[in-house]
C-alpha cells in the first residue's frame, strides 16, 4: 500500500497535468466566452443607436411635413437633412448613412441607416452592426383657425422683447404658411392687448382701406372717424361690457362705448395696435405682426375674450367656422410678459380710481373666459414670458391651457422663440404612419 506521501505526490502530478490541459482549453475558449458575454452589451448599444436613429428621422420628417406646403422634393430633402443632423449630430455613437427621402402626394417617407462598431462581438468576428429606421408622415387635411392673443404692454419694450415677440410670431406664421403663402384652410387672427383691446376701423364697420366690413358694433355718439393720426378722432380702443359679458362671446347686443373721460379724451391710454380678424392672406398677417408696438398695462383677460370673439362665427367678427364644424380646429394662443394690473391707468373698465376691481379679479375673469372657450371646443395654448411673472399668474395660465403640455414658461427670448415654434409644429396637423 502506498504511503501517504506517495499518494499526495500522485495527486499533485495529476492536478498539474489537468490544470495545464484546462489552461490550454480555456485560452482557446476565452474569446468565445468573452464574445458571447459581450454580445449582449453590443446588442443593447445597437438598440440604443436604432432608437436614436428612429427619433431623428421622425423629427426630421415631421419638421419637413410641417413646412412642406407646395415645396419641391429638393426643398423637402434639404429640410429633412437639416433637422436630421440637428437631432443626430456626427459625434453621436453610430455613423449614419444612406439617408433617403421620397415624396408621394401628401406623404413624406424618410429612411436612414447607422453603422455601430462593436466592442465585444468582434471576438466572434462581428466587427460592426448596421441598423435601419423608416417613417412616413402625412399632413391631415383639416382647417385651422388660430387667434394669437399677444401682450403688447409697455414692459414688452424692455430689452426689445417686443422685437423677439415679432420674430416668434413671424416664425410661427412661416411654419404654418410656407413660401409666403397660406393655404385657404389656414386662417390666423392677431389680437394685441394692453389696457384694453383696439378693434380698429372694424368697430365702425370699415376695413382699413375704408371699404365696408360689416355692421358697426361700436357706439359712436360723437360721430368720430377712425383716424390714428389725429388726437381728436378715434384710435380704435373700446370699453368692455359689464360682468359676466366680459367673459363671454355672444352673437348680438354688441354695444361698446368709445373712450370718453375728462382727463385724456377718447384715446386715453389707447395702444394703437389693433385687431386683425381671421385671414389666410400671408402678407396681411405678417404686416400686422410687424406693426405691433408696446405701451400700456396688462389686462390679459380682455385680450383673451377678444381672441374668443375673433374665433367666433358670430358678430362682431364673423370669419370663424361654425362651432360644430368638425373639419376645423380652433386654437387660441395667449402670451403675456406680466401679471394682470388694473391700477394706475385708464382701461377697458374705465377710470381705475373709481373701480372696485383688483388684479386677482382679472385673474378670475381670465379663468372664466378660458373655461367658456374650452366649452366651445377651442384648444388653448398659453405662454408666460420672462421670469418676473409671479407663481399665481403662472398657475392661472397653466390652468387656462387645454392641458399642462400646452402651457409654456419662457423666461428668455430664446425660450419664447422655441415655444412658438413648437406650438406651430404641433398645429401642423401631421401624424406618423407605421
Amino acid at each position: 500500500m502506498e504511503n501517504k506521501s506517495q499518494m499526495t505526490r500522485h495527486i499533485h502530478d495529476y492536478l498539474r497535468q489537468t490544470i495545464g490541459a484546462l489552461s490550454v482549453a480555456f485560452a482557446i475558449a476565452m474569446p468565445v466566452v468573452v464574445g458571447a458575454a459581450g454580445f449582449a452589451v453590443d446588442l443593447s448599444m445597437a438598440h440604443m443607436v436604432k432608437q436614436r436613429l428612429s427619433n431623428a428621422i421622425d423629427s426630421a420628417a415631421l419638421a419637413a411635413a410641417a413646412s412642406a406646403g407646395g415645396s419641391s422634393t429638393a426643398a423637402i430633402q434639404s429640410k429633412v437633412e437639416q433637422f436630421f443632423y440637428k437631432n443626430y449630430p456626427l459625434d453621436k455613437i453610430g455613423a449614419t448613412f444612406d439617408l433617403k427621402v421620397s415624396v408621394s402626394g401628401d406623404d413624406i417617407t424618410v429612411s436612414a441607416k447607422s453603422r455601430y462598431d462593436t466592442s465585444f462581438a468582434k471576438f466572434l468576428g462581428v466587427d460592426e452592426m448596421v441598423v435601419s429606421a423608416k417613417t412616413t408622415v402625412t399632413r391631415e387635411i383639416l382647417g385651422l383657425e388660430v387667434a394669437m392673443v399677444l401682450d403688447v404692454t409697455g414692459s414688452m419694450s424692455t430689452n426689445n422683447n417686443i422685437g423677439a415677440l415679432k420674430t416668434a410670431a413671424t416664425n410661427f406664421l412661416n411654419v404654418l404658411c410656407s413660401n409666403s403663402a397660406c393655404s385657404s384652410l389656414v386662417k390666423i387672427g392677431i389680437v394685441p392687448f394692453a389696457n384694453t383691446v383696439n378693434v380698429g376701423p372694424y368697430g365702425l364697420g370699415k376695413n382699413p382701406s375704408g371699404s365696408t366690413y360689416d355692421t358697426a358694433f361700436v357706439n359712436n355718439p360723437s360721430n368720430k372717424s377712425f383716424n390714428q393720426s389725429s388726437s381728436t378722432q378715434w384710435w380704435g380702443c373700446v370699453l368692455e361690457r359689464s360682468s359676466p359679458q366680459d367673459t363671454q362671446n355672444e352673437g348680438s347686443g354688441w354695444k361698446w362705448n368709445m373712450y370718453n373721460n375728462s382727463n385724456g379724451g377718447i384715446n386715453n391710454g389707447c395702444n394703437k395696435s389693433y385687431v386683425l380678424p381671421l385671414t389666410s392672406v400671408y402678407g396681411t398677417i405678417k404686416a400686422k405682426i410687424t406693426s405691433l408696438a408696446a405701451s400700456g398695462n396688462t389686462l390679459s383677460n380682455i385680450g383673451m375674450v377678444w381672441g374668443y370673439r375673433v374665433l367666433s362665427p358670430e358678430a362682431p367678427f364673423r370669419e370663424g367656422a361654425a362651432w360644430n364644424d368638425v373639419t376645423v380646429k380652433k386654437v387660441a394662443i395667449l402670451m403675456t410678459d406680466g401679471d394682470n394690473n388694473i391700477g394706475g391707468a385708464y382701461s377697458a373698465y374705465g377710470e381705475w380710481s373709481t373701480l372696485k376691481l383688483t388684479d386677482r379679479n382679472l385673474d378670475t375673469k381670465l379663468a372664466t373666459t378660458c373655461q367658456n372657450m374650452k366649452n366651445d371646443g377651442i384648444t388653448i395654448y398659453t405662454i408666460t414670458f420672462t421670469s418676473s411673472i409671479d407663481t399665481t399668474t403662472k398657475g392661472y395660465f397653466r390652468n387656462c391651457a387645454s392641458s399642462t403640455d400646452k402651457y409654456y414658461d419662457a423666461p428668455s427670448q430664446t425660450n419664447l422663440l422655441n415655444a412658438f415654434e413648437q406650438i406651430a409644429r404641433e398645429l401642423s396637423n401631421i401624424h406618423i404612419k407605421s
